[in-house]
């Protein structure tokens, strides 16, 4: 589902709610094409330029860690900031909602 369309509804703080009574499992991900473009440009940007054998050796073993660092943290903490935002920004949504519609009925009576 677009993700436009879970910040015009209250369907992701009903699938949240589900989630905490273990109903579903909601699962965030990036395309494995987006994830392999960031461990390159991340690689490349603490890679040496140097062509020897230690200068290699030392750029997979960056990489290696550039690998571990986007799956044990900033994977994990992207999604639980996505999940974070996208729970506020329907929140909002939804209370704006109960607004105007609270205002349109006072407005009536």
């Amino acid at each position: 589902m677009p993700i436009a369309q879970l910040f015009a509804s209250a369907l992701f703080l009903h699938i949240l709610e589900a989630e905490k009574e273990h109903l579903v499992t909601l699962h965030v991900s990036i395309p494995p094409e987006v994830k392999a473009d960031v461990e390159r440009k991340l690689a490349d940007a603490f890679s040496s330029d140097l062509f020897t054998e230690s200068a290699k050796a030392w750029n997979a073993e960056r990489y290696l860690v550039v690998q571990e660092a986007l799956e044990l943290q900033l994977i994990p903490v992207g999604v639980k900031w996505a999940r974070e935002v996208l729970r506020d920004e329907v929140e909002d949504y939804v209370a704006n909602a109960c607004s105007n519609r609270l205002r349109t009925v006072s407005e009536l009576a």
